[in-house]
């Protein structure tokens, strides 16, 4: 169960816990480091150069699309950048909705005080 708050006011719809992915572990970053691998260890050694490269723009052409899909979209941001945390204690932001017509989403940084 992911903890979400559901406001449903006038400004803000509801507000998701997220914490931010380790580097390596970034939906933009181990996949295509894999793919990239794979990339070097078959297909360069079985196919003619030029064939490979094209591959190899295949390749890049998709991480440089994911790479402007997490700029344009705060949802794909946070599914490739974040996960969804239960405890309030355990999420580093927050991923704020806004109410219809109020704004856009944003993620927002949790910065919680000790008293």
């Amino acid at each position: 169960m992911v903890l979400r708050f559901n406001v449903g006011g006038k400004v803000v719809d509801r507000v998701d816990l997220i914490r931010k992915k380790k580097w390596p572990w970034r939906l933009d970053v181990l996949p295509f480091a894999v793919l990239y691998a794979i990339w070097m260890v078959t297909i360069v050694p079985s196919i003619d150069i030029v064939d490979a490269l094209i591959v190899l723009g295949g390749l890049v052409s998709i991480h440089v699309l994911t790479l402007l899909f997490t700029a344009w979209s705060i949802d794909f941001k946070c599914f490739v950048q974040y996960s969804k945390v239960n405890d309030i204690y355990a999420a580093d932001s927050c991923k704020v909705t806004p109410a219809k017509f109020s704004g856009s989403k944003e993620v927002v940084p949790l910065h919680i005080r000790q008293q």
